[in-house]
Parts: C-alpha cells; sequence; structure tokens
C-alpha cells in the first residue's frame, strides 16, 4: 500500500523524508511517496502528484510553523482529500492545534509525539489489507519510535525559534483546558458534517481520552482562542437546529452537554472584559437551550405518537 505525504519548506521536507524511511520499517507493506521537489516549485504538479494520489490509500501533511498559512498546501491538502476521501492526517511539527486554520483543521491532527504518532500508525496499519496484530504492531513500533525520535530531534531543534516569553504560569494553566476543548469541538464539527460517522466507537474514547488528559499546559492567545470556540459552537449549534427532530440527535446534543462549555466561554469572555464575546456566548447559550427543549419536547411527542 502507498501512503502519499506533502510538505512544503525545509523542516516539513526533512521530516517528510524522516516518514518516507521509517514508516516502512514498521509497516512493512507499506510504500511512502515523497516528492523530492518542494511543492510551490514544482512545475507538472497535476500530472505527477494526481497520477500518484490514484495509487496512494492514506495521506499525511507535514504541517510546520512555516508553511501552515501556505495557500499551496492548503491546495494540495485538498487534492489529497478529494483523492483519499477522510484517510488523512496532519501532523503537527513544533506547532499546537489551535495553530490550525482553515480547510486544515478539519482533518484529524497527529502531534509529532510517541502516543499520537502510534494512533497515525494504527489508522494505517487499518487500511492495509494484512494489518498486522495490535501486539505485534505495538512492539514493532516501540521498538523503531527510539531510531526515529533520536533522528527527527535534532532537525526539529535546528529549525526551533525561541519562544516569547510567556507572561505568567496563571495564564497558562487557565488556557490550557480550552486547547484541548478547541480540538474535541474541531471532531465535534467533522462528525456532524458527516452523518455516517455519527457517534462513532473511536470518537467516543478520543472525547474521553482528551478530557482525561489535562497534564499539558500550553501557551496561548485566550482572546483568539475564544474567538475560535465561540465560532465552532456556533457552527454545531446551527447544525443541531436545522436537523430533523430524531432522537438519535437528541441523545448526541445531550451526552456533548455544551452547556458547561458554553458557560467556561462566557465566564472567560466576562473576565477578561471582552463585552462582544461575552454577548455573543450568552446569546449561544440561549440557543443551545431552546434547542435541547424543543428535541425534548418532539421526543416525548413521538414516543406518544
Amino acid at each position: 500500500m502507498k501512503i502519499f505525504v506533502s510538505w512544503s519548506g525545509n523542516l516539513s521536507c526533512e521530516i517528510a523524508e524522516l516518514l518516507k524511511k521509517w514508516i516502512p520499517c514498521i509497516l512493512q507493506s507499506v510504500e511512502v511517496f515523497f516528492s523530492s521537489i518542494d511543492i510551490e516549485k514544482g512545475d507538472n504538479w497535476d500530472k505527477t502528484i494526481s497520477t500518484e494520489l490514484s495509487e496512494c490509500k492514506y495521506g499525511i501533511i507535514c504541517l510546520t510553523k512555516d508553511n501552515i498559512a501556505a495557500p499551496w498546501i492548503n491546495f494540495e491538502a485538498g487534492a489529497i482529500a478529494k483523492s483519499l476521501d477522510s484517510r488523512v492526517s496532519a501532523l503537527m511539527v513544533n506547532i499546537k492545534p489551535s495553530d490550525i486554520k482553515g480547510p486544515i483543521s478539519r482533518y484529524q491532527a497527529t502531534k509529532f509525539e510517541k502516543d499520537d504518532f502510534f494512533q497515525l500508525i494504527s489508522s494505517i496499519n487499518k487500511v492495509l489489507e494484512n494489518p498486522l496484530e495490535a501486539s505485534v504492531l505495538q512492539n514493532t513500533f516501540n521498538a523503531m519510535w527510539l531510531l526515529l525520535e533520536q533522528e527527527a530531534l535534532p532537525i526539529i531543534e535546528k529549525y526551533s525559534k525561541p519562544e516569547k516569553t510567556r507572561k505568567n504560569d496563571n495564564d497558562i494553566l487557565d488556557t490550557a483546558p480550552l486547547e484541548e476543548i478547541l480540538q474535541i469541538l474541531r471532531q465535534q464539527s467533522a462528525i456532524l458534517s458527516n452523518p455516517d460517522k455519527l457517534l462513532p466507537i473511536d470518537y467516543l474514547e478520543y472525547i474521553q481520552r482528551k478530557l482525561n488528559d489535562r497534564s499539558r499546559a500550553f501557551s496561548v492567545d485566550t482572546e483568539r482562542l475564544l474567538d475560535e470556540l465561540l465560532h465552532y459552537l456556533d457552527n454545531v449549534l446551527t447544525k443541531f437546529e436545522t436537523v430533523p427532530s430524531h432522537a438519535i440527535f437528541f441523545d448526541f446534543i445531550k451526552l456533548c452537554d455544551l452547556s458547561d462549555l458554553i458557560e467556561i466561554v462566557s465566564h472567560t469572555a466576562r473576565n477578561i472584559g471582552n463585552k462582544r464575546m461575552y454577548s455573543q456566548a450568552r446569546r449561544l447559550e440561549r440557543l443551545y437551550y431552546s434547542i435541547v427543549e424543543g428535541k425534548d419536547e418532539n421526543s416525548l411527542s413521538q414516543n406518544t405518537d
């Protein structure tokens, strides 16, 4: 099976080279396509890439600070997604999920860390005609990851820039949960746009894992993150408002229990003195409860009938 690796820029290129080298060592039946020509300089992109995509079953987009906003990588990502359906992952190198904007944000975000990278390898393994057994895959990955990491860390360090001085530890701890919530909302938005994937077991396990993991702290811009959270809440609630009345949708919105999230956003907006965001959060709160009450009444009516 072939895997298509998309890249742009020096750091992204070197990481893509490592993926071409090491993924086949973990999954021997996998071949990685990695173009040695920067996608921004390729003259015959359509001919070359389209041919390779027709033979690939999985795509990996290497994202870095230098290429995350590049129009060309967004263009290629769209072409990959169109050819490979949902079998696309965005590999984050030295960036956070909140850094990802635009169409690329709808893909499964994978950190270049051991646990997350193993989930990526597991996803690829499931697509194989003859996938490895779980225990064999885990043992092989554990052995190869140490060697992969030894080569990757010096490359990442070479291109890393000193981070700006953080204001204080309280700011970091207060915004860390919002970073995790943002990832969950992006997953919810992707699922709501595809009814066939509503409430898959893997997704529920993903939510539980992310909600329970609060150990990692990130330095983020609170207002920028709140603005994106409000955007996703508005998107999710609008979808719920327009879907047909059905018990499964009511059960799903009850399971999500967005009231706590809306309360956190509203409370944070009020604390930082942003009247616009606070007003928007209160509007979403009213919309949420109107949807819940409406779905509840429709569900009861259907049961009575």
